[in-house]
Parts: C-alpha cells; structure tokens; sequence
C-alpha cells in the first residue's frame, strides 16, 4: 500500500506516519522498530522530512508580504509594489540668529557652509545639527541676520564613486554592468541624500535629483533612483540612457547625507553654534559673536520604518498610485512625506460646519510633540502640493487631543507576595503602559474602554485583589493673552452630573481683573464661576458667578468675555478637567484620544 499520509508535520508524528506505513508490509508486520537499528533509520527520515516541511514552509512565507518576516524579503516584495521604506529620519529644527564681525567689514554677504551649524546638549548626550545646503545672508551695517534657518541632527557624510563602464579592473573597483554605487552606513535619512555628478572627472559638476518614480523621466532627465537593499543599507541607481541620463566612463559621482539618531533628539531647545561662515570668495571672518535670536524646538526625528509598518503601509501606498484623491490616499501620501506621524485622520470640506468646499482638512499627531509647528505644516503642505489633483487646498489643522487620566486605588494580598506597594504600583503603571502601546486605544477614533483597563490592572500581578478606579478627561488650552476673547472646548463626552461636588476644576491662571493672584473656574447650577482661593484658610472665594455655561449633555464648555493675562505653565497652557456621565470614552474625527499614564495616579494597599 502507498504512503500517502501528508497531514502530520510533528516529528513524533512523522515517525509514527512511518511506522505504521512499514507495518503495513509483510515484511514488518511483527517487527519491534524501537529495539532495533532501524529507528535511528527512522529517525532520519523523519528529521529529514520535518526540516524539509519547515524549510518549505517559511519559503513559501516568505514569498508573500502578508506572512513574511524577515525584513529583506519585506523589502523586497514592497519594491513590487513600487514602496520604497522610509529610512530613519533626522530630527528638524528651525534656527534665527546674527554674525556681528568684530571688525568693521566690507563683506556685503556671509555664507553658512553645508554641513556645519550647531551643538546642543541634551538628555547628557552631545548632538551636532547641521544645514544641508550652504545658507547665504546679508551683511548690512556688520551683521549678517539668519533667519529661520533649518538645520538637522546628524553626521555629514560625503561618498565619491567613479564610473568604470571600459571593463577594465583596478583595484577594488566593480566594472561595466557589475557596477554598484552603494552607501554602507547605516541610519541614513534619505531626505538629505545630494548628488551632484562631474562629467569626465572634472571640476564642472551638476545636481542630480532623486526619482520616486518614471513619470516626465526620460534619457536625457538628470535623475537617480535609491532603493533599499540588504542590511539596511541603501543603493544608488543611475541613469541607463533611457530611464534617465547615462554617465559616461570617469565620471566621479559625489553623494553627501546625513547619518542619524533618529527620535533621540527631538524636543532640542538650545542650541550653540559651531559653524563655519564665510564670505562669497571663501574667506571667513577673523573674529565674530554670534548671537542666536529664535529658535523653533527639533521635531520630526524617527526610526527607520518597521518592518510591521511596511506591510500595512506598501498595499496602500500603491493604492494611491502618488495621486491624493481619497483619503487612504492622503493617509499614505501624508506618512510618506512626513514620516513622525502617530496618527492622522483626513476629511473633507464638506463635513465642515459651515461647509468649505474644495478643501481637505488633515488632523496630524506627531510621535514626539502634540503639535506640529508653523514652519513643519508649512513643508508638508509644500510637498503635498505634487500629489494633490485639480484645485483641493489641503489644510493642516491641530489635533484636539481629549486626555483621559485614571485615578486608581490597588488592593493586594501581602500574604502571598514579598512585594512592596512601589513595586505593585509599577507593575501596574507597566501593564497599564503595555496595554495602551499595544491596543487601538490612543488615536484618532479612538475609544478608552473601562472594563478592560480595570481588567488589566487586575491582570498586572496575581497578588492583586481588587481595585477602584475613577476616570477624568482633560483638556489643555493655550489662552489669547491681553485679549477678551470667548472660548469653547467641547469633549465629545457627556459630563456627570453631581449635585455635591463640582464637575468642573481647572489650574490656576490670572485675568485681567485679579492680576495678583491666581483663579479658578468650577461649575455651580449649570454655570461656570471663577473664584480664587483664601491665602489663610484656603476657602474658595467666588469671584465672579457667571462667567460661562456647561452644556453636560453635550459636553461642552462656553466662557464669554474672559480676559486672560497669564497661563498656568511655562507655555502658558491652563488644564480644564471634568468628570465624564460614561466612564467608556470615545473621540470623533479630529479628536485624538490620550491615556495620560503620566499624570495619573496609582496607589497600592496592602491587604
């Protein structure tokens, strides 16, 4: 009889499919195969057809970009579908500052060189920002002004190739067809990739631009193409005479970027600069204070993209075939050109109230910020503007991010655990933390479920009882200062309704009205009051019991004609909490929802 039987795939599996296949010949009906020599015959087989199973199996997972996992062959399949990985990103910041010459000077310009610029210490670790191009600046009355300069973290790194199509070897050099123009280091961030070609091996040179894909490319376009190869590190392609201009033999290939941290950086405030200024015949001034005037924080650093995000990301960045209709399109588009992006979520004019027609408005959390700056929405629409058909105006509007903060109090068993209350509590604050990275809880549409976080909590360690655990949503807004003005926050979520306490508290701000001391608002019968608090007694004092309405069915907050002179932090940012109806909280479009583990509270008891 034939051995047919396929199904099993466990080696004691295999090994007894094959037992029973020799029982079956005459020959071996009564043969005992586990005292014998021929079970370590069987043995082998079965071995060699396990490994053979197995091999083929992640073969065949491997072929495909939904089950594969090694990252090469992700990469691979993603160039199928005409994806290139975002590479690490460098971080970005914004930078104004003045070069006063210690001397009087007839220079009427300054140039800030490419790869040079700046220091900063942060987090105890140093980090070098750098411009990318050379920065030119006027010199009127011996001060050159910068302004809004941009400048990157990383190391400026310059390649040079020459081109050998003769078929004639040196050393260490690939020939004709064979040839490799390949960048070794790791962490590149591609953005910042500049090649400029000389022909022949002179002095004359000319830029060569990068190519996302064949569109108005032809044999005489000067173009580069740039994928993603083995070992994360990435190759250049050149011209071959009919995609794009083809080099001739000895022409030297100059190729500068930048290497990366990534995110290490981003939040970079301070900054000192290092530069290297000259003036337009390359002649640097021999003395000189600089002096920097502005400066926008670093934001935009990432880490290379996952090999998780590639697989969700490559099927809907060919989808959109690089042209921004729907909104999968802008989603991709969007992460693809700004590659920090958390979460964004894209809709239309016509959802507006009232209506802007023509209009597609885009609500972007960064990874590292809550906002993103002027001067990044600027450049993402900038580059957007390539994608975008007919006459859409896409807008970058700020995320309204809805925090949600839990006040929990833990019961544990210290009969059965030699842990203290700090540990218990971290345990949980971990758990608590792993949960949210790894559910769709923060984003946009996203929705904080109660029974589970309580359930995680439980869950963090088996001495833990019970636990009691109130929620309280949150909203953070920076006022108009020295302007009356009216504002509304709105929560999306309904607020309870307590007849004792106030639902309503808030950090303490100053008005124009009581600029010596701080202010409060709470709600009282369906109005808000501001009141300040007793120096001696710590009473609160009402001193105005009508400031403003709360809606508690719609969860809405509505202060007319408040005159606000300073915030309560740094920024000038003033919290507002409540107390929600549901503790199941839910954000709509462009509310973005934040567990804050941070500025919640954790205390554990001992039972």
């Amino acid at each position: 009889m034939p051995y047919t039987q396929v199904a099993n795939l466990d080696f004691d599996d295999i090994k007894t499919a094959l037992k029973d296949y020799m029982r079956a010949q005459s020959d071996f009906t009564d043969y005992d195969f586990e005292g014998s020599t021929l079970a370590t015959l069987l043995d082998t087989l079965a071995y060699n057809t396990y490994y053979t199973a197995f091999n083929t199996n992640m073969v065949v997972n491997e072929m495909f970009i939904d089950s594969a996992t090694l990252r090469d062959n992700v990469v691979s399949l993603a160039k199928q579908l005409g994806y290139r990985p975002k590479s690490a990103t460098a971080p970005t910041a914004f930078v104004s500052f003045n070069i006063a010459y210690s001397a009087p000077t007839s220079d009427t310009e300054l140039i800030l060189r490419a790869g040079t610029g700046f220091r900063s210490s942060f987090d105890n670790q140093l980090y070098n920002y750098v411009v990318l191009d050379d920065v030119k600046a006027q010199v009127i009355n011996d001060v050159a002004t910068f302004t809004d300069v941009a400048i990157k973290e990383g190391t400026s790194i310059l390649n040079t190739f020459t081109v050998n199509t003769t078929g004639t070897k040196s050393s260490g050099t690939q020939t004709g067809t064979s040839q490799r123009f390949i960048l070794d280091n790791r962490n590149i961030d591609t953005n910042t990739i500049r090649v400029r070609v000389y022909p022949g091996g002179g002095s004359f040179n000319e830029p060569y631009l990068v190519a996302d894909n064949i569109l108005n490319v032809d044999r005489d376009s000067k173009i580069f193409f740039l994928e993603e190869i083995e070992d994360e590190r990435y190759e250049i392609i050149m011209g071959d005479g009919v995609l794009g201009k083809k080099l001739s033999s000895n022409t030297r290939i100059e190729v500068s970027y930048l290497t990366t941290l990534g995110p290490e950086s981003n939040g970079v405030k301070s900054f000192v600069f290092s530069g290297v200024v000259e003036n337009p015949n390359g002649v640097s001034p021999n003395g000189f204070a600089a002096t920097i005037t502005d400066v926008t924080p670093s934001s935009g650093g990432e880490d290379q993209e996952s090999t998780k995000n590639i697989k969700f990301t490559a099927p809907k960045a060919y989808g959109a075939q690089d042209r921004a209709v729907t909104t999968q399109d802008y989603e991709a588009i969007v992460r693809k050109v700004y590659p920090a992006t958390s979460d964004i979520i894209i809709f239309g004019g016509e959802d507006q109230v009232p209506p802007e027609y023509g209009k597609v408005f885009i609500a972007l959390k960064p990874t590292d910020a809550s906002y993103l700056t002027s001067l990044t929405k600027k450049q993402i629409i900038e580059d957007l503007k390539k994608y975008v058909v007919a006459s859409v105006e896409p807008r970058i509007v700020d995320p309204s991010i809805l925090f949600v903060e839990l006040k929990s109090k833990i019961f544990y068993n210290g009969a059965i655990t030699d842990q203290t209350t700090a540990e218990i509590r971290d345990k949980v604050i971990g758990g608590v933390q792993a949960f949210i990275d790894n559910s769709d809880t923060e984003k946009f549409n996203g929705k904080f479920r109660y029974s589970k976080f309580v359930g995680v909590i439980d869950d963090s360690d088996v001495s833990i009882n019970s636990n009691l655990t109130s929620v309280t949503m949150r909203k953070d807004f920076i006022p108009q200062l020295n302007s009356t003005f009216y504002y509304e926050v709105c929560y999306q979520n309904a607020f309870d309704k307590d007849c004792d306490e106030p639902v309503l508290s808030s950090t303490g701000f100053r008005v124009t009205e009581y600029p010596n001391f701080d202010v409060y608002v709470e709600d009282r019968n369906e109005k808000i009051v501001l009141y300040r608090l007793d120096s001696v007694t710590g009473e609160k004092v009402v001193l105005d019991s009508d400031i403003g309405d709360i809606d508690y069915e719609h969860g809405e907050l509505k202060m007319y004609a408040l005159t606000i002179i300073k915030g309560s932090f740094f920024d000038n940012r003033i919290e507002l909490r409540v107390k929600p109806l549901s503790n199941d909280i839910a954000a709509l479009r462009e509310v973005y929802l934040d567990v804050d583990v941070a500025n919640s509270s954790f205390t554990a008891f001992k039972e």
